[in-house]
């Protein structure tokens, strides 16, 4: 091979790499690389030793499970597909996804036309935010009526 056949194939990769980063492809690629790295190496960790308890992710509880859904709905809904497909494999989430109407029982939400636009860790973290904005003007609000009144007296 001559000098100029290695910068031409340098550039074609380049080039090539070039167009896979810009149509979303690379990253892609990378995230399931990951995962899949994680699992063979989770696997194999195992297989070594058969004793081996995995210190990643908990033991899915009812609870956790729930929290992983939340999560991963959040990140596909903000299009961040590739961090929840790592986060899947990672968590060793079920394969079969919880529906929205499933998880909002799960949670007490009820959705309607405005929260079903967001993703539902969002509207948790939303009511829960006006939940104790009202509390605190409750309380301000109370205790500007109680300095009023010893004023009075």
């Amino acid at each position: 091979m001559n000098e100029n056949q290695t910068i031409s194939e340098k550039e074609l990769l380049d080039a090539i790499k070039n167009l896979l980063r810009k149509s979303g492809q690379l990253n892609k690629f990378q995230a399931e690389m990951r995962a899949k790295v994680t699992e063979i190496l989770q696997q194999r960790q195992m297989s070594l030793n058969p004793g081996f308890k995995s210190l990643g992710a908990p033991k899915a509880t009812d609870e956790v499970l729930l929290v992983n859904e939340l999560v991963k709905e959040y990140l596909e809904w903000n299009g961040y597909l590739y961090t929840a497909s790592v986060m899947t494999s990672e968590a060793a989430m079920p394969t079969v996804k919880r529906t929205r109407t499933e998880l909002c029982a799960e949670v007490g939400v009820k959705d309607d036309e405005r929260s079903s636009t967001l993703p539902l860790l969002s509207n948790i973290v939303a009511a829960y935010t006006e939940r104790i904005k009202r509390k605190i003007n409750r309380i301000k609000k109370d205790s500007g009526t109680v300095s009023n009144a010893q004023q009075i007296m």
